[in-house]
């Protein structure tokens, strides 16, 4: 048996890790829900609607912006329209959500009971942490606190296994005050891709190395119907938009492999 022959039996069984569990979840971002306007609530319920009627689809990541202004009678209602979902949900916050509340009075934590999350399914794990603003109207912050879980959540995944992380900001100048504290310590890991709402669109971006995949809002905004995104896992990672009533429309597919990566670019960091 030659050198040669053994490595092609490694990579292959690498390979295979990867892609024994194949599963599909949706990740639906700035909902916006606000009391005082339904068409967030209808465009929302019609998106659960679709999930809830498509038994492919495991679980639900949630990527911030749940509601227009964070006031505690918009948040209880998207948590009543959320809780209509048939499959678990995995929620994170976003700037709006803090807009009526002070930093040290949450009212979605009172209502959701936490703000962050972590866990494995199937090979993958997944970590979403919430990146609003420390101000009302700020740029993104990620807490320190927030850091210290995170790696501690990450030292205890194996090296080999692939991590999808959700924050509802993109990780940019501009939007998170200090992304680089975020990214420098998940570089450290087997990060496949960061998972974003925020821009209200489909776009694949780079956190300084780290591919960042930004995905539409449920509104329907100035088109007539809104939508969601909808993600395979297999020995890719595809994810496609969905329209209400219309077909998946697969955007990108990206490879889930080791993934190593070099030194950032400092110059970046302004």
């Amino acid at each position: 048996m030659t050198k040669q022959f053994l490595i092609a039996l490694l990579l292959i069984f690498q390979l295979s890790a990867y892609c024994s569990d194949s599963f599909r979840f949706a990740f639906i971002t700035d909902m916006h829900i606000d009391i005082n306007n339904e068409q967030p609530t209808n465009d929302l319920l019609a998106a659960i609607n679709e999930i809830n009627s498509n038994n492919a689809i495991e679980f639900i990541l949630i990527g911030g912006d749940v509601t227009e202004n964070g006031d505690s009678a918009s948040l209880c209602k998207a948590k009543l329209l959320l809780n209509q979902l048939k499959k678990p949900y995995y929620i994170t916050f976003g700037n709006h959500d803090v807009r009526a509340s002070k930093p040290d009075n949450r009212v979605y934590k009172t209502l959701f009971g936490y703000d962050r999350f972590s866990f494995t399914f199937k090979s993958v794990h997944f970590i979403g942490l919430s990146t609003f603003p420390i101000s009302t109207y700020g740029v993104g912050h990620v807490a320190e606190q927030d850091i210290v879980w995170l790696k501690s959540e990450l030292d205890q995944q194996k090296p080999q296994t692939p991590l999808i992380v959700t924050t509802h900001y993109p990780l940019l100048t501009g939007d998170v005050d200090n992304w680089f504290e975020l990214t420098d310590l998940l570089r450290k890991y087997n990060v496949q891709v960061v998972l974003n709402g925020h821009y209200h669109r489909n776009a694949l971006l780079n956190y300084d190395g780290l591919a960042g995949l930004v995905n539409r809002s449920t509104l329907c905004g100035k088109a007539i119907i809104g939508g969601y995104s909808i993600y395979t896992v297999s020995d890719s990672l595809s994810v496609s938009e969905k329209l209400i009533d219309s077909n998946e429309r697969e955007w990108l597919r990206i490879p889930i492999e080791k993934r190593t990566y070099e030194d950032p670019d400092k110059s970046l960091r302004k």
